[in-house]
């Protein structure tokens, strides 16, 4: 079936579709590349990452070797035997030591390196002590004794296990450099091998592509003057291309149906309407059914049995009212049973918290109503009033005369609705929005049977619940 707006003709969705194309060729040339581009560049990154705190470690350990002892030992010497009485202890060459080993230490990754940069912060911190203990040892001699007893040889250990530091660090270095040289020899490998496969797949898919359109569209040229000339009775293009393909169905629909078009618009549009409506009320039955099974799967594992039976009996009722032979409109007696069924159903999920009461005037049941208009009502009014009452709530179906008209209203004293809520409600159902897929639904079906002044209206207060009022002419027979 074909919308009356249709015309396959269009020029501007033919070039777009195709550019489409151009665009996923040219943006996966430029992604791949980008991408190893990127990678490359994360790589060479981190390798000098990983060389640098190295290098780093290995220059500054050496520049600290190269000076530390030689000035500490001659500043302490000058200490001892220097005449002057307020000459200062070279504590400061301490807390600069004290300072490059904890920068080592920060940046060193190897354990055996980082135990020994640990040994030497702890000699750093003897080495104050007995600093501290020669200046307030008196007599020259034992002054001496104490500076090469005690600082000649802490210097040396510190000497010694920076010597074995720099040593790791050379070694590590040369292990990095080795490793550097294999993954930069793996990546560029890899590289290659990525480019190649890359390069050679954006040529098959640029060859197939040319291929694939150029044959079609002169094709389609062809057709083109053919039905220009009257010539309606055409061959489908052979093509798997989906933009080609779509241009090509326009041609042979058009052509197939162009000479019919006009007489069958009113036949065709009854048809989408009623299929429309058939597609609303198959969408909802599945709404609520998958909850209804697993209540009776979970009733049956409960052994109660006799529950079972009624939520079975009840859900037979509920469809068997539901098909009503494949009618769309059915009398109001028939809803009510159908109702019925559904909230027996419910009430056996939710004795603790579900009552109803349905009050429609006999006079009222044999005039006629679209096709499950009251089950999406109440279905909403149990799980988004009642349900969150936390208390047991009713439900109360009622029925009158207005004039020419019959009002039935939906009535629950659950959780209720705030005014923004409310108008926000009234704005997505009057826009047909998706959210609120029952009401919705129903507001379509009714608009569409009983014309634009009949349908839902909506009353709620916080707190105290929530009130559907649903509105159609009274008649025997609404047209189906």
């Amino acid at each position: 079936m074909i919308p009356i707006h249709f015309n396959p003709f269009r020029r501007k969705n033919t070039p777009d579709m195709l550019k489409k194309q151009i665009k996923k060729l040219l943006m996966g040339m430029v992604i791949g590349f980008l991408v190893i581009i990127a990678f490359l560049f994360f790589m060479l990154v981190l390798f000098n990452r990983e060389y640098k705190d190295s290098l780093q470690n290995a220059n500054t350990a050496a520049g600290f070797n190269n000076e530390f002892k030689k000035k500490l030992d001659l500043d302490m010497y000058y200490y001892v035997v220097g005449p002057r009485q307020d000459q200062k202890l070279p504590l400061e060459e301490v807390d600069k030591a004290e300072k490059v080993l904890q920068r080592l230490m920060k940046t060193t990754v190897q354990s055996d390196n980082r135990w020994r940069i640990k040994s030497m912060l702890n000699l750093c911190g003897r080495l104050r002590e007995c600093m501290i203990a020669i200046s307030t040892t008196h007599g020259y001699d034992a002054r001496m004794e104490q500076l090469e007893n005690n600082i000649y040889i802490i210097t040396s250990l510190i000497e010694t296990y920076m010597h074995d530091y720099i040593y790791n660090e050379i070694k590590l270095l040369s292990a990095l450099q080795q490793e550097i040289n294999h993954r930069v020899f793996v990546m560029i490998v890899v590289t290659v091998i990525v480019s190649v496969s890359m390069i050679l797949l954006i040529l098959l898919y640029a060859l197939r592509f040319t291929r694939h359109i150029t044959k079609p569209i002169d094709q389609l040229c062809e057709k083109a003057k053919n039905l220009g000339n009257g010539q309606f009775h055409v061959e489908p293009v052979q093509t798997s291309n989906v933009e080609i393909k779509t241009l090509d169905d326009g041609f042979n629909e058009m052509a197939g149906r162009i000479q019919s078009l006009l007489n069958r618009i009113k036949t065709e549009q009854m048809i989408l309407r009623r299929t429309e409506l058939e597609l609303l009320q198959a969408q909802i039955n599945p709404h609520f059914l998958y909850n209804t099974f697993d209540s009776i799967v979970w009733l049956a594992e409960t052994q109660r049995n006799k529950e079972v039976i009624q939520m079975v009996t009840s859900l037979s009722g509920f469809f068997r009212n539901s098909l009503s032979k494949g009618k769309d409109v059915i009398t109001i007696e028939t809803e009510k049973k159908q109702v019925c069924s559904y909230l027996e159903i419910q009430k056996i999920r939710y004795s603790d918290i579900l009552d109803y009461e349905i009050d429609i005037p006999p006079s009222l049941l044999s005039c006629s109503i679209p096709k499950l208009t009251l089950q999406p009502l109440v279905e909403n009014a149990i799980y988004h009033g009642i349900k969150y009452k936390r208390a047991k709530g009713k439900i109360l179906i009622r029925g009158r005369e207005d004039g020419g008209d019959i009002v039935i209203s939906v009535e629950d004293d659950g959780i209720g609705m705030t005014e923004e809520q409310l108008r926000s409600l009234r704005e997505k159902i009057d826009a047909n929005s998706s959210a609120g897929f029952g009401l919705s639904n129903v507001q379509k079906r009714l608009r569409l049977y009983c014309g634009e002044p009949y349908g839902l209206s909506f009353e709620s207060t916080k707190n105290q619940g929530t009130t559907v009022l649903v509105r159609i002419p009274k008649q025997n027979q609404l047209p189906s």
